[in-house]
């Protein structure tokens, strides 16, 4: 981490007028409103903390493709969102880590992790403008791996497309033009020519699905899958198929992943970054002492939702027996306040995100998102406050006339 650098931004490059230009460019480049709150600053992180970071995820994501852990997660997958025809491993990755402060050093600490995509569009749009309208140079970059912009859209039209025509490609997820993460879905359509649709709106004919454009329906071949179980199940969505039958259709990335590679994987990883974690089902009675050092994380929920701080007995007393195994009590981290604001120091999650093509041996990182505030918890929605909020990375190394 380089907060000196945050410091050198904060006090020398950044201006309202200039803040006001990047959000008006980034509005423009993804084609719709931003409706979550975007940062002021990049977080500027060091070429050798980008390392770490890109040896960790690989680490991790590696771990959960695993044949062990395979057998193990078996029971993460409910019958009903059993998707036939999994791959071994995930096409699409990603793994927060919040930024803590060790033993003199700055260090990683596995937040979450999902084998479900990103904000691959969006996020390089905000990389790419914030060092060109703040005029940063190009001594930052903004991909991990070293990928060119080329090679970055190349991978991901590979992953999302495979060999098909846009057209027969959708993006799905429940109600996209209310999503706030539309300006993903619509950064994406402008790279890769690929339309974002209402998952209900499908139709379903034999063991075909179509979309509609107009009065035609249109068949479609594969599926960039951004739906999430939590939400469709929330808002009582009625689909037009169901999960678990066999459809004649390809999945970019597959459904399975997204319980497979989840909070579900935490007490069975073993790597240096991630804390102790054991499901509330295997965790025995804990005391008011030890309870203080965990959270408590419903397995498969999003955003945030769902997570309780600061656990009493009463809590995991509440949640019922049959249900407990549907709980993670995590070891709490203590995040470092390493990014320097005019309104205080603020804690920061980065978030690797990593592509895994069916041909390659191992996933690749390729693309960052940060999420920066003061909060009591790290989410855009609980960071709605100057100088906080949704952001991204920028790699390189301290200046020299840094203050």
């Amino acid at each position: 981490m380089l907060p000196k650098t945050q410091r050198w931004f904060a006090e020398r490059v950044y201006s309202p007028e200039r803040y006001t230009r990047f959000r008006t460019a980034l509005e423009e480049a993804v084609g719709c409103r931003i409706e979550f709150r975007v940062c002021e600053a990049p977080i500027f992180v060091s070429n050798a903390f980008r390392e770490q970071l890109e040896r960790a995820a690989r680490e991790i994501t590696l771990q959960c493709a695993s044949p062990e852990y395979r057998q193990l997660s078996e029971e993460a997958i409910p019958q009903a969102y059993r998707v036939p025809n999994e791959p071994e491993h995930p096409l699409f990755a990603v793994v927060d880590f919040a930024v803590v402060y060790e033993n003199g050093d700055w260090g990683l600490r596995v937040v979450e992790l999902q084998g479900f995509p990103s904000l691959f569009g969006y996020q390089y749009f905000y990389a790419r403008l914030a060092r060109q309208v703040y005029e940063l140079g190009e001594r930052w970059s903004y991909t991990f791996s070293g990928l060119s912009d080329e090679q970055y859209w190349d991978i991901l039209r590979r992953a999302i497309l495979a060999e098909h025509d846009p057209e027969e490609v959708v993006l799905i997820d429940y109600r996209p033009e209310q999503q706030k993460t539309r300006p993903d879905f619509t950064a994406l359509e402008r790279q890769l020519g690929i339309e974002a649709v209402d998952i209900c709106s499908l139709r379903k004919e034999g063991n075909r699905l179509f979309r509609r454009r107009g009065r035609v329906w249109l068949p479609i071949r594969r599926v960039f899958n951004r739906a999430i179980v939590d939400e469709l199940e929330e808002q009582r969505a009625r689909l037009p198929f169901r999960w678990n039958e066999e459809l004649e259709v390809e999945w970019a990335g597959h459904p399975n992943w997204y319980f497979r590679m989840s909070k579900f994987a935490l007490p069975y990883l073993r790597h240096p970054t991630v804390p102790r974690a054991c499901r509330l089902s295997e965790c025995g009675e804990l005391g008011p002492e030890e309870l203080r050092g965990y959270v408590l994380k419903p397995l498969f929920s999003f955003a945030g939702k769902g997570v309780v701080l600061e656990p009493s007995r009463e809590h995991l007393q509440a949640i019922p027996l049959q249900a407990r195994q549907h709980y993670l009590l995590q070891e709490r981290i203590v995040y470092a306040p390493c990014v320097y604001t005019p309104e205080g120091m603020n804690t920061v999650e980065l978030r690797v995100m990593l592509v895994w093509l069916p041909e390659w041996q191992e996933p690749l990182p390729v693309m960052s998102l940060a999420r920066t505030g003061r909060a009591a918890m790290m989410g855009v929605r609980y960071n709605d406050m100057p100088w906080a909020g949704s952001s991204g990375c920028l790699f390189g190394e301290a200046l020299q006339e840094e203050p």
